[in-house]
């Protein structure tokens, strides 16, 4: 599958969920009863299956590239900020690994089938001499849509164990932001059995969500600055050869 066809094909499923939860919220009377207090409430009463059915539902999720971002907003709206955070960590590594495990195992030329093939020349040109310093990197700055690497990283030599624990530690940063945004939404609605229909927004007005919110905007700048100074040495080294 093409890059471009696949962005429009994640883009429409996505579009296609968000309508189907708009349409169910408009019609029915279920945003009435939808309220931090009932999610609480539904998560206590799971008791240990709780975390345990996320991370499961997350690594199924990582595996058929369900965005992530959504389920680590989830994440951390059921758990909190620390507790989502490690659950997302663990969830996505377990997804993660068994991608790269697929990938290794059913070879390039048909997980060529389902990314393009000009990614995988420009991944492999990035990775060579690849490792564990490797696979941090490429998660720690996410060049590549996470759930296209992946699958690349298993079309590679590299460790399985560089790979797992590459993974761990780069996404932990990432986790935990998105983690605390919506640790901090469900921090400011504490107290209060508003429904979704009808939150207050001056609510979220508050010194917690705005740091939140950039932490996510830092988080989001980090690709742009990488490339910005892998041009600036590019034209620095052409310069002085």
């Amino acid at each position: 599958m093409q890059q471009g066809k696949s962005g429009w094909w994640k883009l429409a499923v996505l579009g296609l969920a968000l309508v189907t939860v708009v349409t169910i919220l408009r019609f029915t009377n279920a945003a009435q009863y939808v309220t931090l207090a009932n999610i609480q409430r539904l998560r206590e009463a799971s008791g240990a299956w709780a975390p345990i059915t996320f991370v499961v539902l997350y690594s199924g999720g990582t595996v058929i590239a369900f965005p992530g971002s959504l389920m680590s907003l989830t994440g951390g709206l059921l758990f909190g900020t620390l507790t989502g955070g490690a659950l997302i960590v663990v969830g996505a590594t377990c997804g993660a690994t068994v991608a790269f495990l697929l990938a290794r195992y059913a070879g390039r030329d048909a997980i060529q089938k389902f990314i393009s093939g000009s990614q995988l020349e420009r991944f492999d040109r990035l990775i060579s001499g690849s490792g564990f310093s490797a696979v941090l990197f490429t998660r720690l700055v996410p060049l590549f849509p996470f759930n296209f690497i992946n699958f690349a990283w298993g079309l590679t030599s590299v460790g399985l164990r560089d790979y797992l624990v590459g993974t761990a530690v780069g996404i932990i940063p990432g986790s935990f932001v998105y983690a605390n945004l919506a640790g901090a939404v469900a921090r400011s609605l504490e107290g209060t059995d508003e429904s979704l229909a009808s939150i207050n927004v001056g609510r979220l007005l508050n010194l917690d969500v705005f740091v939140a919110f950039t932490l996510l905007g830092l988080l989001a700048l980090v690709p742009m600055l990488v490339k910005a100074w892998h041009s600036r040495s590019s034209r620095f080294r052409s310069k002085h050869n």
